[in-house]
C-alpha cells in the first residue's frame, strides 16, 4: 500500500509557504527588475542631458563643439576651477583669452594582413551603397543605353554584361526589365513636355523624338513650336468617366456666361433667361459650324407674345481662353492629366459625353483609338530640356544599370571614393543625393543618402577597435588613428605592419573666458524640483509722516470743560464738552491711544486718551514754533492712519522719506510651492552609459549640429534571479537638442 505524502500535515505546510513565496516572487520580482530598468533609463537620459548642457558651455569658450568626452570633462571644469582661484587672488584674472594645455597620447596599434583586409571589406561594402556609376558625357550614356536597348531587344541579354564604346571597356547589369527603364526616359520626357501621361509608347515616342531631334538641329530652339505630322496611325488614350461628370460639364458651362455682354436694361430686365438663351445659341453655332461669332441676334417672346430681339455680343478672346480652359478641366477630370493636344481632348471628351448612359460610368477605364495623322502639338521648349533629359536619361536607366569600367580597381576606387565623400560631408552636409566624385581610378556618379556619415563613423569605429584592441566610441578620435594608420602603411619607406604606437603631440586648446562664466556653470549644472515649505509670514502695522504740529503744554486743565478730574488725580476725557473733534494720529501716541484734535472756542487741542477715556496727554496748538517769554513752543509730528504692508514691501515701504514708522507686526504661517535646485558637479561619470558604462557617442556636423546618443544598439538581455531577465533597450538620443523620448 502506498504512502500518502499529502496526509502529512507538516509537509503540506512546506508546500503551501514554497508556493506562496513563488507567487510573490513572481509578482515582486519582475516589478523590481522593471522599476531598475527604469531608474537605469531615467539616469541615463538624465547624463546625455548633462553632456548636452556641457558641449553648449564648451562651445561658449572654444566656439565649438567637441566630440572626445575627455576634452568637455577638461576645458568646461578647468575654467571653473581657474576662475574660483582667481577670484582668491586680486592680482590674478582669467577672464579673455586664454589656453588650456591639452596632454599628449600614445596609442598602440597592431596593422596586420587580417586588418588590411578588414580595411578593404569595409570600404567596399559602403562603397556599393553609393550605388557607383562611370561618370561620362551625355552623348555616350545615350549611345550605350541605345546600344544595350537594341542587345536586349535581341534577345537574351539580360545579368552581368560587357561592351567596348570608343575604345572603352564597361561592365554592367541589364535588368530583364530593361525595356521599361528605357520607355521611362520617353515616358517622362512626355510628362515634362505635355503635363500629360501615356503608357502607350505609341503615343510618347514620336512625339519626344521629334521634340529632342529638332533641338539637337537647333539647340537655341526654344519657346512654344508646334509639331505636326509626326504620327502615322493611331495612338490609344486611357481613361474613366467620373460619376459627376455630366454634374461637372454643367458647371464648366457656366463659367462661360461671362463672355456674354447684353443691354444693361435687358440684362436686369429678363436676367439669367438671357444668359441661358445666349449660351445655348453659342453652343449651336460653335459646333455645328465650327466658327466664333462675335454677335448675336437672340428672339426673345416675352409675356404679351411680342417678339422682341436682343442683341449680344461676345468677348471673343476671353472666350477662345475661357473654352480651352473648360476643355483642359474636362480632360483632366477623365485622364488625370493636361490635355496634350486639344485635337485629343476633343475626342476623348466626345467619346465621354456619348457614354454618359452607359452603366459602368464611374468604374471602368475606356480605351479610346486615336488617329493623330492631323494632329498638332503645341510644346513650350524650355532652354534646359536637353539638361533635363540627361538627368532623366540617368535616373530612369543608367544608374539602374551600374554602368563602370571593366579594369576598374573596385578596392583602390571604394577607399578613395568613400573616404573623400566622408571627408566632403563632415565638412559640407549638403553634399547628398547624386553627386559626382573625381578620384584617381575614375570619376564616378554616386548616391550619397542621409545615413552615410553614421555608416562611414561606425566603420571606422571598428576598425579603430580592430587596430587597438580596444572600444573607442569617439568617431572623430578613431577617424584619426585609422587615417594615421592607413598613412603610415602606405609611405614607401616604412615597413609599418606589425606592433606601432602612434604618438599625438601635445596640444594647446585657445579659449575665451567670459564673465558670467562661473554663474552659468552653477546655473547649468542643477536638479530642480518642486516642493512646500512652510514660510513665516510677516504683516507690518505701519504709518507716513503728514507734518509738524506746534504745541504747548502751559494751560490750566480744570479750565477745559471736556476733560472731567477724577478722585485719583486722573482726568476723564468728555467730548460733549467740546465744540467738535477730529480722528488723528500722531507718532508719539501709544499703541493703545486714541488720539483727537479738539476744537474750543478760538483753541484747538491735540487730545490723547486710552481705551477708558482716561487722559494720556494734552497739547494745545500753538501758532508758530517761537518762545513766548517762557511758554516753550514744542512740535508733534502729525502722521496718518494706519496702512498694512508684507514681508516683500516692508523694505520698499522703509526706503521712502515720508515714511513714519511700524507700530505693529503679525507673524503667520503658511505653505507655498516652490521649485528648489541642486548643484551638482559635471564629472566623467556622467559621459558614460548606465548599463554598458561605454562613453555616450557624441557626434557634430557642420560644427552646429549636435547629436548625444546611447551606445546600446540593440537590447542587452541579463539574467536576473535566475528566472527572470532584464531588458535594457536604446535610451534615445539629444538631436539639436530635441529629446527623442519626449516625441
Amino acid at each position: 500500500m502506498s504512502k500518502d505524502v499529502f496526509a502529512n500535515h507538516r509537509t503540506n505546510s512546506i508546500i503551501i509557504i514554497v508556493l506562496i513565496a513563488l507567487f510573490i516572487s513572481v509578482i515582486y520580482l519582475p516589478k523590481t527588475i522593471w522599476d531598475y530598468e527604469a531608474e537605469l533609463r531615467d539616469e541615463a537620459r538624465f547624463r546625455m542631458n548633462a553632456v548636452s548642457l556641457a558641449e553648449k558651455l564648451h562651445y561658449q569658450l572654444v566656439k565649438e563643439y567637441t566630440t572626445d568626452p575627455e576634452q568637455l570633462l577638461l576645458v568646461v571644469n578647468s575654467v571653473k576651477d581657474s576662475l574660483l582661484a582667481a577670484a582668491m587672488d586680486t592680482n590674478y584674472s582669467y577672464y579673455g583669452s586664454q589656453s588650456i594645455p591639452l596632454a599628449p597620447k600614445s596609442i598602440s596599434v597592431n596593422y596586420s594582413d587580417e586588418y588590411k583586409k578588414l580595411y578593404n571589406e569595409l570600404h567596399l561594402e559602403l562603397f556599393k551603397t553609393l550605388e557607383p556609376n562611370h561618370n561620362m558625357d551625355p552623348n555616350t550614356i545615350d549611345l550605350v543605353l541605345d546600344s544595350i536597348k537594341t542587345l536586349f531587344d535581341a534577345g537574351n541579354y539580360v545579368g552581368d554584361q560587357s561592351m567596348e564604346i570608343d575604345s572603352v571597356g564597361l561592365n554592367f547589369t541589364v535588368s530583364d526589365k530593361f525595356d521599361i527603364l528605357y520607355q521611362n526616359i520617353k515616358t517622362s520626357m512626355f510628362n515634362a513636355l505635355t503635363t500629360s501621361y501615356t503608357k502607350y509608347p505609341s503615343f510618347s515616342n514620336p512625339l519626344v523624338d521629334a521634340v529632342m531631334d529638332s533641338i539637337a538641329k537647333n539647340p537655341e530652339l526654344s519657346g512654344r513650336i508646334e509639331f505636326g505630322g509626326i504620327y502615322d496611325g493611331a495612338v490609344r488614350v486611357d481613361f474613366i468617366i467620373p460619376a459627376n461628370f455630366e454634374e461637372n460639364m454643367a458647371k464648366t458651362l457656366e463659367t462661360l456666361k461671362k463672355q456674354f455682354v447684353f443691354d444693361s436694361y435687358d440684362s436686369a430686365t429678363y436676367g439669367d433667361t438671357l444668359y441661358d438663351m445666349a449660351l445655348a445659341e453659342f453652343l449651336v453655332i460653335n459646333d455645328t459650324l465650327e466658327t466664333m461669332p462675335d454677335y448675336m441676334a437672340l428672339m426673345y417672346f416675352d409675356t404679351s407674345g411680342i417678339d422682341i430681339e436682343i442683341p449680344v455680343e461676345i468677348k471673343v478672346g476671353d472666350m477662345e481662353a475661357a473654352l480651352s480652359k473648360r476643355r483642359n478641366n474636362l480632360y483632366k477630370r477623365l485622364t488625370g492629366y493636361s490635355e496634350p493636344s486639344p485635337y485629343i481632348a476633343e475626342q476623348v471628351i466626345a467619346v465621354a459625353l456619348d457614354s454618359l448612359d452607359s452603366p459602368n460610368v464611374g468604374l471602368d477605364s475606356i480605351h479610346l483609338d486615336i488617329d493623330l495623322s492631323e494632329a498638332v502639338f503645341n510644346i513650350n521648349v524650355h532652354k534646359n530640356i536637353s539638361e533635363y533629359f540627361s538627368t532623366v536619361s540617368l535616373e530612369q536607366a543608367y544608374y539602374k544599370s551600374a554602368v563602370n569600367l571593366s579594369d576598374l580597381d573596385w578596392e583602390k576606387a571604394a577607399v578613395e571614393v568613400v573616404e573623400f565623400v566622408g571627408a566632403r560631408l563632415i565638412k559640407k552636409s549638403d553634399f547628398l543625393k547624386w553627386q559626382v566624385v573625381e578620384v584617381e581610378s575614375d570619376t564616378f556618379n554616386v548616391n550619397v543618402y542621409d545615413e552615410f556619415l553614421r555608416k562611414y563613423d561606425d566603420m571606422n569605429l571598428i576598425l579603430a577597435e580592430k587596430l587597438t584592441g580596444e572600444f573607442i566610441n569617439i568617431h572623430n578620435h578613431a577617424r584619426e588613428i585609422v587615417g594615421i594608420s592607413e598613412h603610415m602603411a602606405g609611405v614607401d619607406t616604412l615597413d609599418w605592419r606589425g606592433q606601432q604606437v602612434i604618438e599625438f603631440a601635445a596640444d594647446t586648446l585657445l579659449i575665451d573666458v567670459f564673465p558670467t562664466y562661473l554663474s552659468e556653470y552653477d546655473t547649468t549644472f542643477t536638479i530642480a524640483r518642486d516642493t512646500v515649505v512652510q514660510l513665516d509670514d510677516s504683516t507690518f502695522n505701519g504709518v507716513w509722516y503728514r507734518g509738524m504740529l506746534g504745541v504747548s503744554q502751559d494751560f490750566s486743565l480744570d479750565s477745559l470743560p471736556f476733560i472731567t478730574p477724577m478722585a485719583n488725580s486722573d482726568y476723564r476725557y468728555d467730548f460733549n464738552g467740546t465744540d467738535s473733534v477730529l480722528s488723528m494720529n500722531i507718532l508719539e501716541k501709544s499703541d493703545t491711544a486714541y488720539v483727537e484734535k479738539v476744537y474750543y472756542g478760538m483753541d484747538q487741542f491735540i487730545l490723547i486718551f486710552a481705551g477708558d477715556s482716561l487722559l494720556e496727554n494734552l497739547f494745545l496748538i500753538a501758532d508758530s514754533y517761537a518762545e513766548f517769554d517762557s511758554i516753550q513752543i514744542d512740535s508733534l509730528s502729525v502722521v496718518s492712519d494706519e496702512f498694512v504692508a508684507g514681508d516683500n514691501e516692508k523694505s520698499l515701504f522703509m526706503e521712502k522719506d515720508s515714511f513714519g514708522g511700524w507700530i505693529d507686526t503679525t507673524i503667520n504661517k503658511k505653505y507655498v510651492k516652490k521649485q528648489l535646485f541642486s548643484h551638482y558637479q559635471f564629472d566623467s561619470m556622467l559621459t558614460h552609459c548606465t548599463v554598458t558604462d561605454l562613453p555616450y557617442r557624441i557626434t557634430v556636423r557642420n560644427n552646429v549640429n549636435l547629436g548625444i546618443e546611447s551606445p546600446i544598439a540593440r537590447p542587452i538581455k541579463t539574467r536576473r534571479y535566475g528566472f527572470f531577465t532584464q531588458v535594457d533597450s536604446t535610451h534615445g538620443s539629444l538631436i539639436d537638442g530635441e529629446e527623442s523620448w519626449a516625441k
